[in-house]
C-alpha cells in the first residue's frame, strides 16, 4: 500500500537536522526507497557550505548507521540519486530561497512535510513565533503554488490544547478565532523587554511559548488555507528514543522526558513537582515517523482538514511512576561511568513541599558551595561552581517540565485506527502505528539505554532487542496490580476431571489387556488354588486406579492463577531479571493445534525451578500451561504435590516404569490421552537434573510415546520446542556436590521447602530463556527419508535421531552468563588470580565465545568489570579473596571439594563450544613443549593422537558436528589457524606463537581434568587385574565407589591436580568407554552389574601410556612416574573386597 503511493513521488522535507526529521528521512530512504527524490530544506551556517551541513548534521549520524551497511560502498551514490539539498531559511519571506530552486519545488514536488520548528520550550517569544508561526505560513504560501501537490503535512504537537484540561478531541478548538493575525504582528513588534516581562499573561493557560506559538500556527494556516488546499496535522505528543527503527534506542539530543530520564539517572536531579500517578503521554521518534508517512499515503485525494494525534494516552497509558520505575532500576543495574549518585526520584505533589524537600536535598551543596568561596581553594571553588551548576540545572528543568507532571490530558486516538486499518500486512511488518502492542518496560528500558549509547556516549552491552525481562513487563502500581495481573493472563483451558480421565485411561485396549494377562499370569501361578478371576481382575483395576491417582495432574486454572501470584512475588525476589525471547512466545500466540498437533516443551534440566520457569513464562504469554512429567521426588511432600498436580505435573515413578507392565501401560496410555485431549505436553529429554552443568544424553521413552501418537494417527502432528533455561547462579547447585562424590541424594519434603524460606534474602542473578527451532514430527521423519507411519525400525530410527536433534539445539541456544566464565578463569588459576587479570581475560573469553558464534549474557553495560564483580559475589562462597596491598586484589578458589565441584559445574556453561579445540590442543601438547611449539607436528601424526583423544571422551559432551574423519580433522585445524589458536609452518602444526599460547592454555584446561578422571580410572583397573584371579568379577557400583575413593587419595598425595577428576559422572563415563574399548566386560548377574577385566596387563598398560601423555605438562615434569607412585598408593589402601 505505501509502497504504491510512493512510487516515483518527489517530498519536499524541512527540519532534517532536527529528531523527528532525521529519523522520518531515514525511514522514507530504506523502506520506501523507489521514491522519485526528496528535496531537503536547509539553513545555511556562517562557516559552513550547504552540503558541509548536509552531510555533518545528517548524513554523518549515526541514524544512518543502517542504510550504509545495507549499501556499503554505494552508500554515497544512492543518496546523491535520492536527497536534492536546497539552501533556505524558515525566518527569511519565501523562505530564503533562490528563484530557481522555487520554480523546481513548484513543477516538481508531490507531498511536502514540514517538520521544522523550534522544540525549545523556554524560546523568546519572538523567536518562537518566528519559527513556529511565520515560517510555516511562508512555507503554506509557497506550498499553493505547487502545480501537482498532493498533500501537505504539518507536524504540529499534541500539547496545542495544553490551555484545556482532560479529555482532547482531533479537531482544531476555536479554529476562527478573530485577529490572529493582528495579534502576531502586534506580538512581533513589540519590544524583546517588554515582551519578556508579560509572557506569561500574554500566553495565558499554555505551559510555555512553544505550545502557544504551535497553537496559533495551527489556525492561521487553517484560516489563510486556500479552497480544497490539502492540509493535514499531525499531533505527536512527548517524542522519545526510538523503539526500533533506525535502530533500537536511537536519541540524537536531551529534549523533554529525555532530559529529566537522563538527569535523574546520573543522580542529578532527585525531587520533581508532579504527580507520578499521572499518565505521561509519550510516542518513540519511529512511532511518529511511520505515522507521517501512513497519515500522506491515506489522504491522497482528500481536500479537507485533517487531524491525527499520534499520542498513547488513549490507547495505552504510562504514569510517570512506571517511568520512575524503570529508570531507577535501569540506572541502578547498569551505572555510567559518569553517574553523579545513585538514582533516586520522589514527586512532590504539593509545590511548598517540593520546595522544601528540594532544599533540605541540596543544602549540603549549597552550604559546600558557600564554604568553598570563602576560604577554599581553587579546586574547591570549581567543584562547588560546578555543584551550584546542576542545581540550577535542575531547578530550570523541574520548572519546564512541571507543566507536564503536574497535569493529565487524554488525547482521542480514533483517527490512528483508520490508518492502522489502511496499511496492509505488508506494511504493518516495516511501518509500527498501532501503539497498543508497545511494551513500555521494554521501551523505556530502551530509552535509558539509548541515553546511555547515544547521549552519554558510554561503553554500553549490546541490546538485544529480542529480550525482555519478563518479571518487569508489567506495571506495579498498587498492591492488587499483581493480581489483576494474574487474572487477566494465562489461557484458560479445561481439562476432563480426573475421574473421567481414570475411566478413559483404565478402560483403554492397551491397560485393559495388560490386566487381563496379569490375571492369566497369576491363575496359571495358583492353578492348584481356586480363585476368583473376576475378583482378581478386580482386584488389578483397583491397583490400576491406586496408580492413576497418584500419577494423574488435575490440572485447575484457579490454582495456577494463584500459583503464578506467588512464584511472582518469589521470582521478583530472588531474581534480578528472567530475559526471554519475546519474538517466539509471540508466535507461540499464534500456534494453529488443529493442524499441527500438541506443542511439546523440551526444557533443559539444571533445577526444580526449570519446570516452574516455563510454565511462569507462557502464562504471563496467555499460552496455555502445559501437563508436566515431573519425577516422584515430590511425592513424599505433604501440600506440595497437591499444589503441582493442579498446576499440571503429573508423577511418574522410574523404578516402576522399568519393572511393572501395568504402571507402564497406564503411563504411556495416560501421555497419550494428554495429546489426543489437545493438552500441552512438557518433559525433559535429558531425564533427569545435570548435577555436572553439562548437557546430558537423551532419554527417549516419553519422546517415543509422543511420535507413536503422531504415526499411530492418534493425533495430527505434534510440534517439538527445544527450551533452554540458563542461569546465572542455580537455586539448589550447593546439593550437587555430594552427589557427584557419590552420596545419596537428599529426599525433599515440605520441612526442607519451610527451611528455604532463607532464600529469599538471596541474590540468584539472571535466568535467560531461549528458545530453539520447532520441529514437526511428521517433517522430521520426512526428512530422514523414515517410513514411521508403517515401519517400526524406522520408527524407532526417527525416535532416536529427533532425540539427538533437540539435544543439539539445547546445546547451541545455550547462553553462557558472567559466573559460566569467572568460573573457568578462577579453576584455570588455582593459585589465584587478580581482578585486574581476572577483568582482562574475562573479555578475552567473551571475544572468543563470540567468535565461535555462541552467545554470551553479558549486562551491566557490557562493562566487564561489572559483570566479574557481581559474578564474584554470586560465587563468594567458593573464593577467597586476599588483598596484597590496598589496590590489589587477589581471588584463589577454595581448595576444598564442593567449591571446586560447583565452579566445575558453572564452567561446563562453556566446556562443549571449546571441547574439539582442547581436545586438539591437548593432543598437541602430548608431543611435548619442543614439538607443540617450536618445530610442529604432521597432520597425520596430530590426527592420530586427536582420534584416540575423541574417542576416549566422546560420552563427556553432546555435539552436532563431530570430528570423525581427517578429512574433518584438516579442514576444523583450518579454522582454528584463521582463530590464530595454531598456525602452519613447513606443512606442520604447532601452536601460534604470537597468539596461540593463551587460547592452547585455555582450551586445554577444560580437557585435562577429564583426561585426568580417565587416567586414574585405567590405573586402578590394572592394579585390580594384577591382585585378582583371572576370573573374578566386581559389582559394578562398588568398582566405581572405589575408583573414586582412589582419585581422592591421588588427589590428596598431590599426584591429581583437578579435585573435579573424582567426579562420579565422569567415572562412569570412563568405565562406559573402557567398555566400548573391550577393556572390561559388563554383564548381568543376580540383578546386578558385574564388572570383569578382559584385557591383559601389558594392554592395560599400553592403554595408561596413551592417556597419560594428554595429561597436564607439569605432571612429567614434578614427578618421575605418577604411575609407579599410584600404584604404591594402592599397595597400602585399605580396599573393601569387590
Amino acid at each position: 500500500m505505501l509502497q504504491e503511493y510512493y512510487n516515483k513521488k518527489v517530498l519536499f522535507i524541512t527540519g532534517c537536522t532536527g529528531f523527528v526529521g532525521k529519523v522520518l528521512l531515514e525511514k522514507t530512504l530504506r523502506c520506501l526507497s523507489n521514491v522519485g527524490y526528496i528535496y531537503v530544506l536547509i539553513r545555511q551556517k556562517k562557516g559552513s557550505s550547504l552540503m558541509e551541513r548536509f552531510k555533518r548534521e545528517i548524513l554523518d549520524s549515526q541514524c544512518f548507521d543502517r542504510l550504509r551497511q545495507i549499501y556499503g560502498g554505494g552508500f554515497e551514490k544512492f543518496i546523491n540519486e535520492k536527497i536534492i539539498p536546497i539552501e533556505g531559511d524558515m525566518l527569511k519571506e519565501g523562505l530564503g530561497m533562490a528563484e530557481n530552486d522555487k520554480n523546481v519545488i513548484i513543477d516538481n514536488v508531490n507531498i511536502i512535510i514540514n517538520c521544522a520548528a523550534s522544540v525549545d520550550f523556554n524560546a523568546r517569544l519572538d523567536d518562537a513565533i518566528q519559527i513556529n508561526v511565520r515560517g510555516p505560513q511562508r512555507f503554506i504560501a509557497l506550498a499553493q503554488q505547487i502545480k501537482n501537490l498532493e498533500n501537505f503535512i504539518h507536524i504540529s504537537t499534541a500539547y496545542v490544547n495544553s490551555d484545556k484540561a482532560g479529555y482532547i478531541e482531533e479537531k482544531i478548538y476555536d479554529v476562527n478565532q478573530e485577529n490572529l493575525e493582528q495579534l502576531v504582528s502586534q506580538l512581533l513588534k513589540t519590544p524583546v523587554s517588554i515582551l519578556e516581562k508579560n509572557v506569561k499573561d500574554i500566553i495565558g493557560d499554555f505551559p510555555n511559548t512553544y505550545t502557544f506559538t504551535k497553537c496559533i500556527a495551527e489556525k492561521l494556516l487553517v484560516q489563510n488555507r486556500a479552497p480544497n488546499f490539502p492540509l493535514t496535522f499531525v499531533r505527536p505528543s512527548i517524542v522519545g528514543a526510538s523503539w526500533k527503527d533506525p535502530t533500537p534506542g536511537w536519541i540524537d539530543s536531551l529534549v523533554a522526558s529525555s532530559a529529566i530520564f537522563f538527569f535523574v539517572g546520573l543522580g542529578l536531579i532527585k525531587t520533581l513537582n508532579g504527580d507520578e500517578c499521572l499518565i505521561g503521554d509519550q510516542v518513540p521518534v519511529d512511532y511518529v515517523a511511520d505515522f507521517i508517512l501512513a497519515a500522506g499515503a491515506y489522504q491522497n485525494g482528500r481536500k479537507e482538514v485533517s487531524v491525527y494525534h499520534c499520542c498513547s494516552s488513549a490507547k495505552n497509558p504510562m504514569t510517570w511512576q512506571l517511568a520512575k520505575e524503570v529508570n531507577a532500576l535501569f540506572w541502578t543495574r547498569s551505572p555510567s561511568s559518569q553517574q553523579f549518585s545513585k538514582p533516586n526520584l520522589t514527586f512532590y505533589k504539593n509545590e511548598k513541599i517540593y520546595k522544601i524537600m528540594s532544599k533540605v536535598k541540596n543544602a549540603p551543596a549549597l552550604i559546600y558551595y558557600q564554604v568553598a568561596n570563602k576560604i577554599g581553594n581553587k579546586e574547591m571553588k570549581i567543584q562547588a561552581k560546578r555543584l551550584k551548576k546542576i542545581i540550577d540545572r535542575a531547578e530550570s528543568i523541574n520548572d519546564t517540565f512541571k507543566p507536564f507532571v503536574i497535569n493529565e490530558w487524554i488525547f482521542d486516538s480514533s483517527n490512528s485506527n483508520v490508518l492502522i486499518k489502511f496499511l496492509s500486512e505488508s506494511d504493518k511488518q516495516h511501518f509500527n502505528i498501532d501503539i497498543e502492542k508497545l511494551n513500555w518496560r521494554q521501551y523505556l528500558e530502551r530509552f535509558n539505554w539509548g541515553i546511555q549509547k547515544y547521549i552519554l556516549k558510554d561503553q554500553t552491552r549490546e541490546l538485544n532487542e529480542q529480550s525482555t525481562d519478563v518479571l518487569s513487563q508489567r506495571n506495579q502500581q498498587s498492591y492488587f496490580s499483581d493480581i489483576e495481573w494474574c487474572l487477566s493472563h494465562g489461557q484458560d483451558f479445561k481439562t476432563k476431571t480426573t475421574k473421567e480421565q481414570i475411566s478413559l485411561v483404565i478402560n483403554s485396549q492397551r491397560v485393559q489387556s495388560v490386566i487381563k494377562q496379569l490375571v492369566e499370569e497369576k491363575s496359571k501361578k495358583y492353578q492348584q488354588t481356586t480363585l476368583n478371576l473376576e475378583k482378581l481382575h478386580q482386584n488389578i483395576e483397583k491397583q490400576g486406579i491406586d496408580i492413576c491417582e497418584v500419577m494423574f495432574a488435575n490440572y485447575n486454572m484457579g490454582v495456577i492463577r494463584m500459583f503464578a501470584w506467588f512464584i511472582t512475588k518469589v521470582f521478583r525476589q530472588i531474581y534480578e531479571k528472567v530475559q526471554i525471547n519475546e519474538p517466539a512466545l509471540l508466535e507461540l500466540q499464534n500456534y494453529d493445534q488443529k493442524t499441527r498437533g500438541p506443542l511439546i516443551f523440551m526444557p533443559t534440566h539444571r533445577s526444580y525451578i526449570d519446570f516452574i520457569m516455563c510454565s511462569y513464562v507462557f502464562f504471563s504469554y496467555k499460552i496455555k500451561c502445559p501437563h508436566i512429567a515431573a519425577a516422584e521426588d515430590f511425592l513424599s511432600m505433604a501440600l506440595i504435590p497437591t499444589i503441582l498436580r493442579a498446576s499440571g505435573a503429573f508423577f511418574l515413578k522410574r523404578k516402576q516404569l522399568e519393572d511393572n507392565i501395568l504402571y507402564k501401560a497406564i503411563f504411556y496410555e495416560y501421555v497419550q490421552r494428554i495429546l489426543i485431549e489437545e493438552c500441552y505436553l512438557e518433559f525433559f529429554i535429558e531425564g533427569t537434573r545435570s548435577r555436572t552443568g553439562k548437557t546430558l544424553n537423551p532419554k527417549f521413552g516419553l519422546l517415543s510415546i509422543v511420535c507413536d501418537a503422531v504415526f499411530d494417527k492418534k493425533i495430527p502432528d505434534a510440534t517439538i520446542l527445544p527450551i533452554t533455561i540458563n542461569y546465572e547462579k542455580v537455586l539448589e547447585a550447593d546439593t550437587y556436590p555430594y552427589e557427584l562424590l557419590g552420596e545419596e541424594k537428599v529426599k525433599e519434603s515440605l520441612i526442607r521447602v519451610i527451611k528455604a524460606i532463607k532464600i529469599l534474602s538471596s541474590n540468584f542473578g539472571r535466568i535467560h530463556v531461549g528458545f530453539g527451532k520447532m520441529i514437526s514430527v511428521k517433517e522430521w521423519s520426512k526428512q530422514q527419508g523414515l517410513d514411521s507411519f508403517e515401519n517400526i525400525r524406522d520408527r524407532k530410527r526417527g525416535v532416536e535421531t529427533l532425540g539427538y536433534e533437540v539435544a543439539y539445539q539445547l546445546i547451541e541456544e545455550m547462553v553462557v552468563m558472567p559466573t559460566g566464565i569467572v568460573s573457568t578463569l578462577l579453576l584455570m588459576n588455582r593459585r589465584g588470580i587478580t581482578e585486574d587479570q581476572l577483568i582482562k581475560r574475562f573479555e578475552w573469553v567473551l571475544r572468543q565465545i563470540t567468535k565461535r558464534g555462541a552467545k554470551a549474557s553479558i549486562t551491566n553495560n557490557g562493562q566487564s568489570d561489572v559483570a566479574v564483580r557481581n559474578s564474584i559475589g554470586f560465587l563468594q562462597d567458593l573464593v577467597d579473596k586476599k588483598k596484597k596491598n590496598v589496590f590489589e586484589l587477589t581471588l584463589i578458589p577454595k581448595q576444598e571439594y564442593k567449591s571446586i565441584l560447583l565452579l566445575s559445574y558453572y564452567r561446563n556453561q562453556l566446556a562443549h563450544i571449546f571441547f574439539s579445540e582442547g581436545i586438539v590442543c591437548c593432543a598437541l601438547n602430548g608431543f611435548g613443549h619442543l614439538l607443540s611449539h617450536k618445530e610442529g607436528v604432521s597432520t597425520e601424526r596430530l590426527w592420530e593422537e586427536s582420534d584416540f583423544l575423541l574417542k576416549l571422551l566422546k560420552r563427556e559432551y553432546v555435539i552436532r558436528n563431530r570430528i570423525t574423519s581427517k578429512e574433518q580433522m584438516i579442514n576444523f585445524l583450518q579454522s582454528m589457524i584463521e582463530k590464530n589458536v595454531l598456525e602452519k609452518v613447513q606443512e606442520k602444526i604447532r601452536v601460534n606463537q604470537q597468539f596461540g599460547e593463551q587460547a592452547s592454555q585455555f582450551t586445554c584446561s577444560l580437557i585435562w581434568p577429564l583426561v585426568e578422571c580417565y587416567w586414574a580410572t585405567i590405573v586402578y583397573l590394572y592394579q585390580l587385574k594384577r591382585a585378582s584371579d583371572t576370573n573374578t568379577t566386581f559389582e559394578l557400583s562398588e568398582l566405581i565407589t572405589q575408583i573414586q575413593g582412589f582419585a581422592e587419595q591421588m588427589y590428596g598425595e598431590h599426584i591429581m591436580e583437578h579435585y573435579e577428576s573424582c567426579s562420579i559422572e565422569t567415572i562412569k563415563n570412563a568405565i562406559n568407554t573402557y567398555q566400548t574399548m573391550r577393556c572390561i566386560d559388563i554383564s548381568k548377574k543376580d540383578d546386578s552389574d558385574q564388572v570383569s577385566i578382559v584385557f591383559t596387563d601389558q594392554e592395560l598398560l599400553e592403554v595408561e601410556a596413551q592417556v597419560k601423555k594428554y595429561l597436564k605438562n607439569n605432571y612429567s615434569k614434578s614427578i618421575s612416574n605418577p604411575i609407579d607412585i599410584a600404584r604404591s598408593l594402592l599397595d597400602y589402601t585399605i580396599i573393601p573386597k569387590l
